[in-house]
Parts: C-alpha cells; sequence; structure tokens
C-alpha cells in the first residue's frame, strides 16, 4: 500500500471514529444524571454498589475523556497519546461489552447516552471495529498531517476536556439542552403509550387484505400498505403472513389484520427450577419431572426469545392511595396539571419547599390539578420526615415507579406541566418558576420545545469561540513573556 493511500486511509479513520467519540461524549454531556444512572446499574450488576457515590463524578469525566479524544482525533492533535489513550479505552470497554452481551445484567450499555440505544451485541462489535481503527490511527500516525505545534495541541486536549466538564455542569442544574427521552416536551403520553393493533388498526389491514383479495392490490403493495411506519412491524414477517394469507381458502381478513399485529408480540420460553439432592436443574414444559415426586419445584422465569416491540412509555402509572390508579384521569384532564417528580423524596432537595407551595397554592386558585409523584413508600418514616422537612405537605403523593421517574425529569424534585397528556414544560429544582396570571394567558402555557438543531449549532459555536479564546489568551501570554525575557 501507498504511502499516499495510508494517509487517506488514516485521515477518513480518525475523522470517523472521532466524530463518533465527540457524539458519544457530547450525548453523555448533555444529561450527566442518565450517566450516572447507567454507571450506578453497571456497579449494582457486579455487586459494587457501595461505589455508587462516585457514579456521578466517574460520568463526567467519562464524557470528558470521549469528547476530548473525540476533538484530538478530529483534528489530529496529539495523536500518539491520543490514539494510545483511545487504545487503552476500548482495551476496557471491549471485554466489559462482551460480558454484558454474554450475561445482559443491563437493557443497553449507554455508549451514547439516550441519543442511540444499540442492543449489547451490536455494542459489542461496534468496540471491536473501534479497536481495530484505534490500532492503524497509532500504527499510521506518521502520515497523518500535523496541522498544531505541540503547545497548541495541549490547549486544544484541555479546552475540550474543560467545555465538555463545564456543559455536565450547566445540564446537571438546569436540566439537559437536549431531552432525548420520551417525556420530552410536546411529547403526548398518551399516544407514547398506544400500542399498535387498536380496532382502526385492525380495520385498516383488514381492508388491505381485502383489496389483495379482489385483485386491487399486488401482494408487494400489500405489504409495503401494512408496514406503516407507525405499526412497527418487520417486512419479512409481515410477507410471511400475507403469503400464508394468500394460500388460504377461506381468506378472513380480519384474523389475519389480528395475525400482523399479534407480530408485535415477544416470545418467551418457561424456564422450571427443581431441586432435588441438593442440586438445582432447570427444565422446560416439555421435560420437567411431573410424575417424579423425589424433585422440588423451587422457581419459575419467563426467558425472553424474541423481544417484541414496546412502545416509548410503557410504564408510566399513578397509584393513588385511596383512589387506585389515576393515571387515565390524569393524562385524560383537558386542563394543566401540574407533576412534582421526586423519585426518592429521602434523597429529594427541599431548599425550594416555599416556591413549590406556592405553586400547589397557584393550582388550587386556578382550578389546576397537582399531584406529586415518587416511588417512596406513602406510609414509610422516609415519607413523614419529608412531610415535615417540607413545611406541611397538603398536596397529593402518588406512587411511580422509580426508573419511569427518573426518565421523565432529571432533576429531584423536578416540575413537568402537562395538559390533555402532553407535556407542556420542565423545570429543575434550581429554575423552580413562580407563577402569577393563568396558564392560559402566560407563555409558560404553551408548549416549550427547543429546537435541537438550534442547540448543537449554538455549543458548537460556543466551543470554537472559547477554543479560539483559549488560543488568543496564550499567544498573549506569549508576547508578554517574550517581552519581559526580552527586557532582561
Amino acid at each position: 500500500m501507498s504511502d499516499k493511500t495510508k494517509k487517506i486511509v488514516v485521515i477518513i479513520s480518525r475523522i470517523f471514529l472521532g466524530c463518533v467519540f465527540i457524539f458519544s461524549g457530547y450525548s453523555k454531556a448533555v444529561d450527566p444524571l442518565g450517566s450516572t444512572y447507567k454507571i450506578q446499574d453497571y456497579l449494582s450488576a457486579m455487586s459494587l454498589s457501595g461505589f455508587s457515590s462516585i457514579a456521578f463524578v466517574v460520568g463526567i469525566l467519562l464524557a470528558a475523556l470521549e469528547f476530548l479524544l473525540g476533538v484530538c482525533l478530529l483534528l489530529g492533535a496529539n495523536l500518539k497519546s491520543t490514539s494510545i489513550l483511545t487504545i487503552l479505552m476500548m482495551a476496557f470497554m471491549t471485554p466489559l461489552t462482551l460480558w454484558i452481551a454474554l450475561t445482559n445484567p443491563v437493557s443497553d450499555c449507554g455508549c451514547f447516552g439516550d441519543a442511540l440505544v444499540l442492543t449489547n451485541w451490536q455494542t459489542f462489535w461496534k468496540n471491536i471495529l473501534f479497536s481495530a481503527i484505534a490500532v492503524l490511527i497509532f500504527f499510521w500516525r506518521k502520515y497523518s498531517p500535523k496541522l498544531f505545534t505541540q503547545r497548541s495541541e495541549w490547549i486544544i486536549a484541555i479546552a475540550s476536556g474543560a467545555f465538555s466538564i463545564f456543559l455536565s455542569i450547566y445540564c446537571y442544574f438546569n436540566l439537559p439542552i437536549i431531552d432525548f427521552r420520551p417525556y420530552k416536551n410536546s411529547t403526548n403520553i398518551i399516544e407514547a403509550m398506544k400500542m399498535p393493533g387498536s380496532d382502526e388498526d385492525i380495520e385498516y389491514v383488514a381492508g388491505q387484505f381485502s383489496k389483495l383479495s379482489d385483485g386491487s392490490l399486488s401482494k408487494d403493495d400489500c405489504i409495503e400498505a401494512i408496514c406503516q411506519p407507525q405499526f412497527h412491524l418487520k417486512k419479512s414477517k409481515v410477507e410471511k403472513v400475507v403469503t400464508e394469507f394468500m394460500a388460504d381458502d377461506v381468506k378472513d381478513t380480519e384474523d389475519y389484520a389480528q395475525r400482523i399485529f399479534d407480530l408485535l408480540s415477544g416470545k418467551y420460553e418457561t424456564i422450571l427450577f427443581y431441586e432435588k439432592d441438593g442440586v438445582t436443574k432447570e427444565f422446560t414444559l416439555d421435560n420437567y419431572p411431573k410424575d417424579d415426586p423425589t424433585w422440588k419445584h423451587v422457581d419459575t422465569e419467563s426467558k425472553p426469545i424474541e423481544v417484541g416491540y414496546e412502545p416509548p412509555i410503557h410504564d408510566f402509572s399513578m397509584m393513588h392511595p385511596d383512589d387506585g390508579d389515576i393515571t387515565e384521569e390524569v393524562l385524560a384532564n383537558e386542563g394543566y396539571t401540574f407533576l412534582l417528580v421526586s423519585y426518592r423524596v429521602e434523597k429529594a432537595s427541599t431548599d425550594k419547599r416555599k416556591e413549590i407551595n406556592a405553586i400547589y397554592d397557584y393550582a388550587q386558585q386556578n382550578g389546576y390539578g397537582f399531584y406529586c409523584l415518587t416511588a417512596t413508600g406513602l406510609e414509610t418514616t422516609e415519607m413523614r420526615e419529608y412531610k415535615i422537612e417540607m413545611g406541611g405537605v397538603e398536596y397529593p403523593i402518588v406512587n411511580t415507579d422509580e426508573i419511569t421517574l427518573k426518565t421523565i425529569v432529571r432533576s429531584n424534585p423536578g416540575l413537568v406541566l402537562i395538559k390533555n397528556g402532553q407535556v407542556i414544560n420542565k423545570w429543575s429544582n434550581k429554575n423552580m418558576p413562580t407563577f402569577t396570571e393563568p396558564l392560559e394567558n402566560s407563555p409558560r402555557g404553551q408548549v416549550q420545545q427547543p429546537n435541537d438543531r438550534r442547540v448543537v449549532l449554538l455549543s458548537t459555536i460556543l466551543f470554537i469561540c472559547a477554543l479560539l479564546g483559549v488560543f488568543a489568551l496564550d499567544k498573549i501570554f506569549s508576547i508578554i513573556i517574550d517581552k519581559l525575557r526580552k527586557k532582561e
């Protein structure tokens, strides 16, 4: 291979890997609490929960390292040190992701935060590829053109890491500047909870089968018509059902329409655990020792064979101590409802208790709903202590799953405003708002949806300006030093 070809390959490789690392670091930096929760999941899976207290710091530093390496790879700065650090990182991450793929202790690795979710095996093979690219960059680094002085390269590295840390701290106090989660502003929770296969969906698909039956639709056109994006169907599976329909003499269109949506269901295998003479063995429903009384059944487990489709929001519920499940009632309310979200009240900040109580009074005066959502038991000591700490709590408190609450808003507590099931706005504890006029007459009563592209563009410009500013200060400092040396 010629030197020119090697130069092209190494430049393309470092630009590609640099962009991936920048994206990975940035997606973690804008959601530091999300990274913290994922690291805590890892530690819990490895029976290392005692180190959970450092997860927040580790998450911020990991994001900064990835962002720093990405920028250096993209610009070709400190290429020897950068490629070595990248190889070392991949040497740690690749075996870790292999273990995760084999044992499946967490559903996804969190490599790109919530911006891009990969399966555990996809993550492992991705790391194999990136490791190979990093090794290639290390050995062929001399073919990459050097664009900066050694001093400038260190400035790039330090400024990149500092920018990522600053971004993480800002997003920690003020909520992520980009919300990749299913509860972002403008999301209709009711719609996001729907599973394809409603009566209207069945009627639509049955109609396509009828058209196929009378010849007004070809087989391929029928498959295309059924595979609507909102149905989340796999074309290969739909094709199989359509083929069966064409070969069926009865051609019950509604039955086959139902079969189409049955494709979205997951497949599970029942595993039975039986014990005999102190030894526990696994059995299936086909071979378990039902006629052997010497075996004692100890446990049953459902093992997923094929993962089915899950709607973006599938675990949101509000359990009232007296009224039971009030989820549908609250989401169907056409008026405004405030949701004070605290995944654990014993871990919640209480410095904004006056503002929170004022918001509850404001909601009462204007006829708006107000609920506190928490995973803490309603009759526990922690809950009683929280109510005392908050100066007496009058608003209703309901139970919701802890992971769901952590997903809804990255603050403890955080405030969410919804109307008719749609997320209107969210606030962190630091930015707990003050309301005066009715929401119907206020901009706060309108959907506040940031422009993600604009946010990325502005943060990119801010980073470039910060980098140029550091270069300018370094240049000024160098000039001053040179003048002082000349005077000596």
